[in-house]
Parts: structure tokens; C-alpha cells; sequence
């Protein structure tokens, strides 16, 4: 991989906001396999407890990120992330689909450039998830009167946020692999 040259796609802030929230996920839902949450009187286990504070960590990273979103003038745009209200965005992130699907079949990816409207899309979405998932798990501690129906949309939404992790980390390797990104420049946390 030594042709590959890393380059400043994304600002220091968004690299370390995107690191804190994907691992704050990871060990989300590492630890969603293995604890032991409250029942009646039992109180939750230890890795309940990691479960919970990674969560609000996740939270904390989500909020972050959303305040960056408003106040960054490089990078992509709220808008971009979040195409559904603009008639103009909708038809390109179709357009932009029809090329994947295209390239997919040639068992290719289309060029990379940071602009792309299915890429932001598909992120603004994982945005969206994690800041439900990090919302209504925070939201069944501190309202009490609602934890059953948070709960039940958290638990609800889990399986999408594996699913999501799962696709985003293996599009990310192979399009890698393939020489169509580097994730060097997403994880390096210097200039």
C-alpha cells in the first residue's frame, strides 16, 4: 500500500469525533453479547455497567459531531448527510446509486471523491442511527416512565447498528484493498 498517499480529506475534528463514536459503538455492542442488564431487583452486571457508560460516551461523541456538522466550514455538508428535503440532492444520490450498482456489477467500485451523495448519505444515515441508539438507551435511565417504550426502540434499532458497522467496515477495507480509498486518512490523528 505504499503508493497510496494519505490526504486531508476530512479536518482533525471529524477524525477524532468519528474514532471516539466508532468505538464507543464497538464497545457498545461488544458488550451487548455478553451482559447481564437489570431485572426486578438484580442489578446489572459489570459489563452492563461498560455497556452503559460506552453509551453515553457515544452519546457524548454524537452531540459533538452534530455541533461540528452546524459550525465546520470544511467537510460535508448537513445537507449532503442528510439529502431527503432537497429535490436536487434526491436525484443525484440516485444518480450516484445507479453508478455503484453499475460498478457493482463489473465487481468495481466507481471513482472516490469526497462529494459523493450515496457515501454522505450513507453516513448521515449512520449518523441518524447512532444518535437514536445512543439517545433512547441514555433516555431509559433518566426517564424511568418510558424506559419500556425506549427500550423497545432501542432494542428494536440494535440489529441495524451491526448491520450497519458490518457494511460500513467492510465497504471501507475493500474499497482499501482495492486501492479506491485509503483508511489511513481516517484513522491517522496528525495532520
Amino acid at each position: 500500500m505504499s503508493d497510496l498517499q494519505p490526504t486531508s480529506r476530512h479536518t482533525l475534528p471529524t477524525r477524532l469525533i468519528h474514532a471516539g463514536l466508532a468505538l464507543s459503538i464497538i464497545t457498545q455492542l461488544a458488550t451487548s453479547l455478553v451482559m447481564r442488564a437489570p431485572h426486578g431487583t438484580s442489578p446489572g452486571n459489570l459489563l452492563f455497567e461498560v455497556h452503559e457508560y460506552s453509551g453515553y460516551a457515544a452519546l457524548g461523541f454524537a452531540a459533538l459531531f452534530w455541533l461540528l456538522l452546524l459550525f465546520r466550514s470544511k467537510g460535508t455538508s448537513l445537507g449532503s448527510l442528510i439529502p431527503w428535503f432537497s429535490a436536487n440532492r434526491r436525484a443525484a444520490l440516485i444518480e450516484d446509486t445507479k453508478a455503484h450498482l453499475a460498478s457493482a456489477r463489473h465487481l468495481t467500485f466507481p471513482d472516490m471523491d469526497n462529494h459523493r451523495p450515496m457515501a454522505s448519505a450513507i453516513h448521515g444515515l449512520g449518523l441518524l442511527l447512532m444518535t437514536l441508539m445512543a439517545t433512547t438507551g441514555a433516555a431509559s435511565v433518566l426517564f424511568p416512565g418510558v424506559r419500556e417504550q425506549v427500550l423497545g426502540v432501542h432494542v428494536l434499532f440494535a440489529n441495524v447498528v451491526w448491520a450497519y458497522l458490518i457494511g460500513h467496515a467492510g465497504l471501507a477495507l475493500l474499497a482499501h484493498w482495492t486501492r479506491h480509498l485509503d483508511l489511513r486518512e481516517m484513522w491517522r490523528l496528525v495532520k
